[in-house]
């Protein structure tokens, strides 16, 4: 895809790359540089410059391997960049002019190189001098450019100590911040930075290096044009502080989230050095940066922070994987701290140690701490709505549409708490979501992009631009196949050829890298991989009717999109090979059920059969016209409905390790349900399949009713949609599919034409008396008044299809 710089912006740059000093790299062999210091590292960068009259724009740029905060003036300006694989990484571009004056400026930048991949960032394979850290930055002002150059200054961010990365799951970079060692008032005007070095210019060297000192450089190549159209924001949210104890304490951890664990499992201690155990409670979900802001403290008092979603019966903090938190140290009695990274949590418990000498007369006990915590949510301007007669759908819509917000930050990720990384499939869900209740399409069609971090043999990573990637010990083959799904949303709904074209190709490997499992019946065997699936019971080994059905989905929409671009031959290609898979697809039919079956084992037809292949048979158009309304009624039929999740059920406060032996040994041959009455029904992920099945089927009514399960989680208090049914984390955006689907199947709205050239329409109120809904699209906002006496009013920039074309 040839890039489109925005003005006055070129693919060449004409800032140089900088950092503090030589990048620490070393040769472990003749042609294998590798990174000498593999640790975090924090460098502040200052440059002072003169302004004689104030611009109405002053378009920059600015890019680091690692993330960065830019301040102007001592204003934060804008934080990033936004995560993606670091070969094909994309710059932020922000107007610095309201930020200026007349007179000295001073332009200040914060660059933090993680040193090892983390849930969000992945280290580059070093070239001779790039890849250990290095910063880019140039703005247009009055008709002359601001670069990063010898002309800044830079110093060593002595305050922040590395604590390694804990790995596993929870994979967020952890904050150790020392209040004495930061030199304050540093991004101001005025301040003295005599000491400080010149930044080290780095000229890029590589084998074939042309001696050329400014991006585009490897390893990474082209740096590209934004992907976002503003930066992240939003409210904040005050903790409440809900008790204290005094503990002995454990021996000093470097882990400032280690260290509350360990503390809050001491006992109770009444001693002068007595470690004071502070509780807080946001009451719900938050994602943001924290601010610590503290009065009264003893200069060295440390404050070490932990977080999570879940406390236990006695208070005390139950990660169930999450790991994240920071440490403070003060200066003195009075301090404000924000954190560099964003956290994710309900439950905030802090760890006081207060140093105690003759020299102080201030008491540990007084120290004044207040937290809070600023979303950093991707924008969602105002304009789309959704309303009906029902409150409590209402309150399902608003809720889904929430955690959506907390769980899209500079990428969709899994969940904003436990680990922010960016999955290549629960992104589906979240991309509907804004699809049809966000005005800004940047991350809708940007994150299918992001992820198409592809393997060589064509599958894709299952989390993109993160340690999973890098290390790539996992994949999801399910998940490659909803990521085809994510490109048939923006063929559907943006109608962009440009992407879409770009993507089919990679799209084309996926389907590909199936055909190596299929057997003379060409169905498919035996895939290999991680079969998540959605965490319900599903049983996929052996010949799994499920990876059958999603791979005929894929390969059908695959088929579509490419004969809307012309490429004919493909589609053709992908049209016979789901003709195939259809004729097969009978095996798994059990007439005398009327379900289709989890799967054949060695020949074997195993009795099990969940609400998975039923509803993905419907919508990978594998069913017999007249068997549709025998296969919907048999994953509808709530008598026969039970919700099991070997893995998940168990993972709760209260619960034990049994779900991870299912993880990684299979699940039991025989289960432990009534397998020929019973059927698993789908964790809330993988119903927008269903509600895809049932809308499919013209059974928009069952939509409604299915939506309404969601009141369970209402019920029980949560306030955003947790991962499963049972068990999981508290906030997941792919559990959010009744807020798109209240808008596309119930108040019925939805692209008539790829692009919204034009729109269908057709409302389906069932029990409602009435229903309004206003959805963004490229030419304008379409908004639908429906009520139960048959009257529709459509107000559409674009021609309204009949509801039967």
């Amino acid at each position: 895809m040839q890039l489109n710089h925005p003005h006055p912006f070129e693919p060449k740059w004409k800032a140089r790359w900088i950092w503090h000093g030589p990048p620490a790299l070393t040769m472990e062999t003749a042609t294998r540089p590798v990174l000498s210091d593999p640790t975090d590292k924090v460098v502040l960068f200052r440059r002072e410059c003169e302004v004689s009259e104030l611009p109405e724009t002053a378009p920059a740029r600015i890019w680091v391997d690692g993330r960065y905060i830019l301040r102007v003036n001592g204003s934060v300006v804008a934080r990033g960049p936004v995560r993606a694989e670091p070969r094909s990484a994309h710059y932020d571009v922000v107007d610095v002019a309201p930020y200026l004056v007349r007179g000295t400026n001073v332009f200040a930048i914060t660059a933090r190189h993680f040193g090892e991949s983390t849930s969000w960032w992945v280290l580059v394979p070093p070239t001779y001098s790039l890849g250990a850290g290095s910063l880019v930055f140039e703005a247009f002002i009055n008709d002359e450019w601001i670069v990063t150059d010898r002309s800044w200054n830079s110093q060593r961010g002595e305050a922040w100590t590395a604590v390694p990365v804990p790995g596993d799951v929870a994979c967020l970079p952890l904050e150790s911040f020392d209040a004495t060692q930061h030199p304050w008032g540093w991004e101001l005007v005025g301040f003295d930075d005599s000491s400080w070095k010149t930044a080290f210019e780095i000229t890029p060297r590589h084998t074939g290096a042309d001696g050329r000192k400014s991006p585009p450089s490897s390893p990474f190549g082209m740096l590209r044009p934004p992907v976002r159209t503003s930066f992240q924001g939003g409210n904040s949210h005050v903790a409440k502080y809900v008790g204290s104890a005094r503990v002995v304490g454990s021996p000093h951890n470097a882990d400032p989230v280690r260290q509350v664990l360990l503390d809050q499992n001491t006992p109770m201690s009444t001693e002068e050095n007595a470690v004071e155990l502070r509780n807080f409670d946001l009451g719900h979900i938050a994602a943001g940066l924290m601010t610590l802001r503290i009065r009264n403290a003893v200069p060295g008092t440390v404050i070490d922070i932990a977080v999570s979603e879940h406390i236990d019966s006695s208070n005390k903090l139950v990660t169930l994987g999450q790991h994240a938190g920071l440490r403070y140290i003060c200066d003195g009695e009075i301090g404000i701290f924000e954190s560099f990274d964003i956290l994710g949590m309900r439950y905030i418990h802090a760890a006081i140690r207060t140093p105690h000498n003759n020299e102080s007369s201030v008491d540990h006990a007084e120290i004044d701490l207040a937290i809070e915590v600023t979303d950093q949510h991707r924008p969602r301007p105002a304009g789309a709505s959704f309303e009906c007669s029902d409150p409590k759908l209402n309150l399902i819509h608003a809720i889904g549409l929430r955690t959506v917000d907390l769980c899209a930050l500079d990428a969709y990720v899994d969940c904003p708490t436990r680990e922010q990384r960016a999955w290549t499939g629960d992104s589906v869900v979240h991309q509907m979501v804004d699809f049809v209740s966000n005005p800004d399409w940047s991350m809708p069609l940007w994150h299918p992009q992001l992820a198409t971090h592809l393997r060589p043999d064509g599958m894709l990573a299952m989390a993109a631009a993160s340690d999973f990637a890098a290390d790539d010990r996992m994949y999801l083959p399910d998940w490659a196949l909803h990521w085809i799904h994510s490109i048939f949303n923006i063929y559907r709904y943006a109608g962009d050829k440009e992407i879409v074209s770009e993507y089919l190709s990679i799209a084309e490997r996926v389907l590909r890298w199936f055909e190596s499992f299929l057997g003379d019946d060409n169905l498919l065997h035996d895939v290999t991989g991680w079969a998540l699936t959605d965490w319900a019971s599903v049983y996929m080994n052996g010949c799994a009717s499920t990876t059958n059905a999603l791979w005929a989905r894929g390969l059908d929409e695959f088929a579509e999109m490419n004969e809307w671009i012309g490429n004919t031959a493909n589609a053709n290609w992908a049209k016979s090979r789901h003709q195939l898979v259809k004729d097969s697809f009978e095996v798994f039919w059990d007439e005398s059920r009327g379900v289709y079956i989890d799967h054949i084992v060695d020949g074997e037809h195993r009795p099990e059969a969940a609400q998975h292949p039923g509803a993905l048979a419907i919508v990978a158009r594998l069913v017999p016209d007249d068997r549709v309304a025998r296969v919907v009624a048999g994953i509808t039929d709530r008598r026969k409905l039970i919700r099991h999740s070997f893995v998940m059920d168990r993972l709760t406060v209260d619960g034990d390790g049994q779900g991870f032996v299912y993880l990684m040994n299979g699940f039991p041959v025989q289960p432990p349900w009534d397998v020929h009455n019973q059927m698993v029904e789908a964790e809330p992920f993988f119903q927008y399949v269903v509600h895809d099945a049932l809308a499919a089927a013209g059974r928009h009514d069952l939509i409604l009713e299915s939506c309404r399960h969601w009141q369970v989680f209402v019920d029980a208090g949560e306030t955003t949609w947790p991962e499963c049914w049972v068990g999981g984390t508290k906030c997941h955006g792919w559990s959010s599919t009744p807020t798109s689907d209240l808008v596309r199947y119930i108040a019925g709205i939805t692209p008539g034409d790829p692009g919204y050239t034009s729109v269908r329409v057709a409302p389906v109120l069932g029990d409602l008396d009435w229903v309004r809904a206003t959805v963004p699209t490229p030419h304008g906002f379409v908004t639908v008044e429906a009520r139960s006496d048959g009257t529709v009013l459509i107000d559409s920039p674009v021609p309204v299809l009949p509801s039967d074309s």
